[in-house]
């Protein structure tokens, strides 16, 4: 079966463009097989629950690293296991910005298991970016400079080509403007049936 990965750092608009290009393939009627979109941090969070390693997602982020390596592997292994009889959309990030640094949101583990089909990269500009970060009172997010968020944006393009080497997957860029949702979904939609 087919798995396609798409990220884009907070802002972005990731998770929209995936539902907006389902809806309107759905819509269209020409659908061969269903697409299944499935967030990487929502099957994680699932599996610390059932472990009964957390009760809310934000305890997650204070798990030993030990302990978060470990449930994003049952993570992945769920997913593969899904691979086998679906089409998966997979919603994650490219990277995660740490005080440290930037950490890859797919390990080279994670991507051997997965083996991707597609790598989608959701981007929109950093005044875009910024302003959807503002505006959005549902999240609690760092504030971060439109530098920061050009300086993430290159390393997730790093990260895309670094994880395309590893899997031979290719990787499509869709920019995600404001006032033009139609046309990111509509060039996601395209990639969903070739």
């Amino acid at each position: 079966m087919t798995l396609i990965i798409v990220t884009g750092m907070p802002g972005t608009g990731s998770s929209t463009v995936i539902n907006e290009a389902l809806k309107l393939r759905n819509e269209s009627g020409a659908v061969e097989s269903e697409f299944k979109p499935k967030n990487y941090g929502d099957v994680m969070f699932e599996t610390a629950i059932e472990k009964g390693q957390v009760k809310n997602r934000d305890e997650m982020r204070k798990l030993s690293v030990e302990k978060q390596r470990e449930i994003q592997m049952h993570a992945c292994d769920k997913i593969a296991e899904w691979r086998e009889s679906m089409d998966l959309i997979i919603d994650t990030h490219c990277t995660i910005k740490t005080p440290r640094g930037y950490f890859p949101g797919l390990p080279e583990y994670v991507l051997r298991k997965l083996n991707p089909d597609l790598l989608v990269l959701i981007e929109a500009t950093p005044e875009e970016i910024f302003d959807r970060r503002q505006k959005d009172k549902t999240r609690k997010r760092d504030a971060e400079a439109k530098s920061g968020i050009e300086e993430h944006q290159f390393m997730n393009r790093a990260m895309s080509m670094a994880y395309s080497c590893l899997t031979g997957a290719a990787v499509k860029i869709i920019g995600n403007h404001d006032g033009e949702l139609k046309t990111a979904a509509d060039e996601f939609v395209k990639l969903l049936d070739l």
